[in-house]
């Protein structure tokens, strides 16, 4: 959506497609095609519906961006006599070979691949049949939120029930085993005689897991510590009211909040697993733990919360990072560099 919108306001010539009455639809501000549903009864038709609405426009791009659209991709590319180029944006790890007949048919027909990180670009080379000269690694464009609706700490923290004077953690993803909110509370545990709380954000996507995590807190007697908050609509507005930002995930492809955290100027701590350590430079801009393991991530913790000259440093080094490295018009400008050469 963010892509869509900046090209068109941009005065680029886009249309999106998507599903009809779908919530990216209503997001969306470019000239825009609604489709119903796409299944394999109706995938035929609908490509060349498609590639007829594409050779009358002119349009000579597609860019996908969900793995569930290739094949429909693929298909309006044939239709279309293959006079046009395709472009998948791949966000997701890649843990298996696709190098059968239907991934051959597919990725014959895509020109690039855009990853968003050095390891999911190693992952396209070894399990995708495509030219490695056709993959290629841009980074996440983030935009600095505004500052006309800030949130206010005081308000805040009394509706979450934390103080507000006390070191506060906070987390950002939605609430299953994977996402690791546990091993914060394990390590939180550990170091019970430190005045510490936390604030857990996120959709909870397995209730028998956030149960688990009521039943560790109580049995922590942590209940006067931990908050939950199902969900706020601009996170990185309320990361500079916290002292510190862990991602416990055991393995993230890429790791946005850290790279949202950085920006925001609050420290943080990742698992040393995914493509997390292309973001955290350990000890320098941020601080890495290893993966599932409660006690590293309570030594890193530790390690924050007694030096405020290390948060300094961190936080200070971790800006300058993430406002190059993740620069949102600098993206937009890559991937128009990228758009222009095909």
């Amino acid at each position: 959506v963010n892509m869509v919108n900046h090209l068109h306001s941009s005065q680029q010539n886009i249309v999106a497609v998507c599903q009809k009455d779908s919530q990216i639809s209503k997001l969306i501000k470019s000239p825009l095609v609604g489709i119903t549903k796409t299944n394999i009864m109706n995938i035929f038709y609908r490509a060349y519906q498609l590639s007829s609405y594409i050779k009358k426009e002119n349009i000579r791009i597609i860019h996908v961006s969900w793995t569930k659209d290739l094949l429909l991709s693929a298909l309006v590319k044939l239709f279309s006599g293959n006079k046009i180029s395709i472009i998948y944006h791949r966000q997701m790890k890649i843990t298996r070979y696709k190098k059968d007949i239907y991934h051959n048919f597919i990725y014959k027909s895509i020109n690039i691949v855009l990853v968003i990180t050095k390891a999911l670009s190693e992952d396209c080379k070894k399990f995708l049949p495509i030219d490695n000269d056709r993959i290629i690694k841009l980074s996440y464009g983030i935009a600095l939120p505004n500052n006309k609706n800030t949130f206010d700490k005081k308000l805040l923290f009394d509706e979450i029930e934390l103080q507000e004077n006390i070191f506060t953690i906070g987390v950002f993803s939605r609430i299953e085993e994977q996402k690791g909110q546990h091993l914060i509370i394990e390590a939180l545990n550990i170091l019970h005689e430190k005045n510490i709380q936390l604030l857990i954000v996120g959709h909870c996507m397995d209730i028998s897991y956030q149960n688990d995590l009521r039943k560790m807190i109580e049995k922590y007697n942590m209940h006067d510590r931990v908050a939950f908050k199902p969900f706020i609509e601009s996170p990185m507005k309320i990361m500079p009211m916290l002292d510190l930002i862990i991602l416990p995930t055991y393995e993230e492809t890429f790791g946005l909040v850290v790279a949202e955290s950085m920006l925001m100027g609050t420290p943080v701590i990742g698992s040393n697993a995914g493509g997390v350590p292309e973001i955290i430079n350990d000890n320098n801009n941020g601080l890495l733990f290893e993966s599932r393991n409660s006690k590293s991530l309570s030594k890193k913790i530790i390690s924050i919360y007694e030096s405020e000259e290390l948060r300094i440093k961190l936080s200070n080094n971790a800006k300058i990072f993430a406002s190059e490295e993740y620069n949102y018009e600098k993206h937009f400008s890559k991937l128009t560099t990228i758009l222009q050469k095909l």
